[in-house]
């Protein structure tokens, strides 16, 4: 038997064998209220809410719903919640102007845009069906009560379009199967060493190539995920001591970030010796590598 691939089979599995662990540890420092921490029985049960609300509103199985949010909680549920029932998600970069959001709107054919509260005021700017704040409008978008009409799996269907940076002309919306994310973020896991005792921290915006797929390979295996709206070197320390975080993935600059608050910091660097950091997004030089490896004492 042929099992097709899909991101649901993330979510899904976590839900089945750790219902009752923690899934996430939302920013608590949200505009809109902070969801905490969730498990991954309440994960699932806001995604299929999510899914089911959008069954209500008329949102057909391959419509675009966009998604414009710093890190959040709220945006690692829309991963599932959108894509696991067939329609697609359109991650944005939450640092575009209102011209750029509203071409990625109209480009992508969103039938539906969530907000950040601090982006509130790009609605104005948008032509779309469906608006809705996050925080302000969660009862519409999570408040269903019903049972998402299921969808046929395919993994050939699109299951997000992310944006490129637009650095030569327009941005280009690159097409994302459920078999290329499925297999994106189990090799990741496989070669990262990712398993269920891992803590993950969020240094990575969602938006960004869907956090490298980790909001997948982390569910999958029953890790935890631990939100960061803003990247900050000395937080990061901090959230690292806080939770024990495990492994994170970060550019060569938020690295460096990392690098500089550790001058100041009193006492060992948390992390040190237990932590895997994955890093990308440009060449890092080699004297980075050695610090990271002397100075943090990260892998």
């Amino acid at each position: 038997m042929i099992v097709p691939f899909t991101v649901r089979h993330f979510l899904d599995r976590a839900v089945e064998v750790y219902p009752e662990r923690t899934a996430v540890v939302d920013e608590p420092d949200q505009p809109a209220a902070s969801w905490g921490e969730l498990t991954y029985r309440e994960l699932g049960r806001r995604a299929r809410a999510q899914a089911a609300r959008l069954d209500e509103l008329g949102i057909e199985r391959g419509a675009r719903v966009a998604v414009m949010s710093q890190n959040s909680a709220r945006q690692c549920v829309s991963f599932y919640g959108v894509s696991g029932w067939g329609r697609v998600l359109v991650p944005i970069n939450f640092r575009l102007a209102p011209a750029e959001v509203a071409y990625i709107v109209e480009h992508s054919g969103a039938q539906v845009l969530m907000l950040d509260p601090d982006l509130a005021h790009i609605a104005d700017a948008v032509d779309v069906e469906h608006i809705f704040i996050l925080g302000e409008d969660d009862d519409k978008i999570w408040g269903s009560s019903g049972t998402p009409l299921e969808w046929e799996a395919d993994e050939n269907a699109t299951a997000t379009v992310n944006y490129t940076s637009g650095t030569t002309a327009r941005p280009k919306g690159v097409q994302m199967t459920h078999r290329n994310l499925w297999t994106n973020a189990v090799v990741f896991g496989w070669h990262a060493g990712i398993n269920d005792q891992d803590v993950y921290l969020h240094t990575l915006a969602q938006f960004h190539c869907n956090a490298w797929g980790q909001v997948y390979t982390a569910t999958g295996v029953g890790a935890k995920h631990v939100i960061l709206r803003q990247v900050d070197g000395a937080e990061i320390l901090r959230r690292i001591a806080e939770h024990g975080v495990t492994y994170l993935c970060g550019a060569p600059a938020v690295i460096a970030m990392v690098l500089d608050a550790a001058k100041d910091w009193d006492g060992e660097i948390p992390g040190s010796g237990t932590l895997r950091c994955i890093i990308a997004g440009a060449p890092p030089p080699t004297r980075t590598i050695m610090r990271v490896r002397e100075e943090l004492g990260w892998e």
